[in-house]
């Protein structure tokens, strides 16, 4: 699954020394990161879209965070598509299947029991 975490408008040959022309075009571009399962690991890809894929991604645009599972002890990335209090505390752990707002009461409990 792609997640698309920016869409742009740059030209195809772009880097830190390039001088481009007067009436270079510019083309869109996407920027997503997809999991492969081989490796386990999430990889970026940047590849060139047309413009109705682009305003297609431009709506499915999604926020990376990292959230850390006090009880695994370990950091996970979520993608989400609002940056909202309500969405990133809905999320859960993939080790524990606890959401974050669950695990975050108990850690409440406990720091009032001490």
């Amino acid at each position: 699954m792609k997640y698309v975490i920016s869409v742009s408008k740059t030209y195809k040959h772009r880097g830190k020394d390039i001088n481009h022309r007067e009436n270079t075009k510019k083309y869109w571009h996407i920027f997503y990161y997809e999991y492969d399962e081989i490796n386990e690991v999430y990889v970026t890809h940047f590849d060139q879209v047309n413009w109705f894929t682009a305003m297609y991604y431009k709506l499915q645009k999604v926020k990376k965070i990292v959230l850390h599972c006090p009880q695994c002890n370990m950091d996970y990335w979520h993608f989400i598509k609002k940056r909202t209090q309500k969405a990133i505390l809905n999320e859960e752990c993939p080790t524990c299947f606890m959401k974050y707002k669950d695990i975050l009461e108990e850690l409440e409990i406990e720091d009032s029991y001490i």
